[in-house]
């Protein structure tokens, strides 16, 4: 893994999409903390690598909620929101942010966003657990998104936000997308 393969990755992913993309590291304080860290944009990415936030300068953000869009959640209330999922899940949980929710195009552009997805959640290892707001993954950790993101659990006051969490031994790192409309 070096990081323009996955700094590429990422922004083909997700540069074109309402998203966040940051990853912070882990601490003693537990992921969830450090989840809600990275939310917050408290800590720096670990190895220095590119983050994407569209809210960074947004005067909601900088005038008193350095969390913003996300909502103030505390770690119980983060918890109730996600499910764990699997790392496969996950990938297509990528793929359809940067389809911006729906199926994804070609089979070449899906191929394409896979095989980015996979990158992009190759920095994490294998010992990587992940964590989704959707809801098809409250009874199954590899739902069916097919037909892609019908529901969720909010972590924003936007019309709709999905996302997940993933948690390595080192690293935190948090994928949203976001639907302000």
């Amino acid at each position: 893994m070096t990081r323009d393969a996955w700094e590429d990755a990422v922004v083909r992913l997700l540069d074109d999409v309402y998203a966040f993309a940051s990853t912070g590291p882990r601490t003693s304080a537990g992921w969830q903390s450090d989840a809600l860290a990275v939310m917050n944009r408290e800590p720096d990415d670990p190895r220095g690598w590119v983050t994407l936030d569209w809210d960074k300068e947004k005067e909601e953000r900088t005038a008193g909620c350095p969390c913003y869009p996300f909502v103030r959640l505390s770690q119980e209330e983060l918890m109730s929101r996600l499910y764990p999922v699997t790392a496969g899940t996950a990938t297509r949980l990528l793929v359809e942010m940067t389809h911006e929710w729906g199926p994804a195009g070609t089979e070449e552009q899906t191929r394409a966003a896979v095989a980015d997805a996979g990158t992009v959640l190759d920095r994490y290892g294998n010992e990587s657990s992940y964590y989704c707001n959707v809801s098809e993954a409250r009874d199954n950790p590899s739902p069916d998104l097919t037909e892609g993101i019908t529901g969720w659990n909010p972590l924003t006051d936007f019309i709709g936000d999905f996302g997940f969490v993933v948690v390595s031994p080192e690293e935190v790192g948090v994928f949203w997308s976001f639907d302000a409309r």
